[in-house]
């Protein structure tokens, strides 16, 4: 989850937000990526946050990866999904910490519940909706 030395060279494709585990360790891009829409479509406003299935897992393409859209501003074009981001959302009693942090947030899920993600900040809970068809851009 944290070897990075042998992590595939996405980073160098997009802007990659870094996240680690809760002591400070380096995610692999593969086990878990964030970034923003890709600006040469406009989409910039947008972040996705793409990781394996169950969260946490490696994925290798799109065929065994996840991916939760943030996209209040619909620039993705797919309303359900903008309408089911929540950003005043309550963190549902069963949801656990994965201990994966980035800049002050913190990734929450729900065991057996891959809909969606929960980020945490202070007091800002955000719910983030999985997107089954990611919408992708030429």
């Amino acid at each position: 989850m944290t070897d990075v030395a042998t992590e595939p060279d996405w980073r160098g494709f997009g802007e990659y937000r870094e996240w680690t585990t809760a002591d400070g360790c380096l995610l692999r891009i593969d086990v878990l990526g964030d970034r923003p829409g890709p600006a040469h479509c406009g989409f910039e406003s947008a972040r996705v946050i793409v990781t394996g299935s169950p969260v946490g897992a490696r994925y290798t393409d799109a065929s065994d990866a996840a991916e939760y859209i943030r996209d209040p501003d619909d620039v993705f074009g797919d309303p359900v999904i903008a309408a089911a981001f929540d950003p005043n959302a309550e963190l549902p009693a069963t949801a656990e910490d994965t201990g994966f942090r980035n800049e002050g947030w913190e990734l929450w899920i729900v065991p057996g519940d891959e809909t969606a993600i929960y980020l945490l900040t202070g007091t800002t809970t955000e719910l983030w909706p999985r997107d089954l068809e990611p919408t992708g851009c030429a």
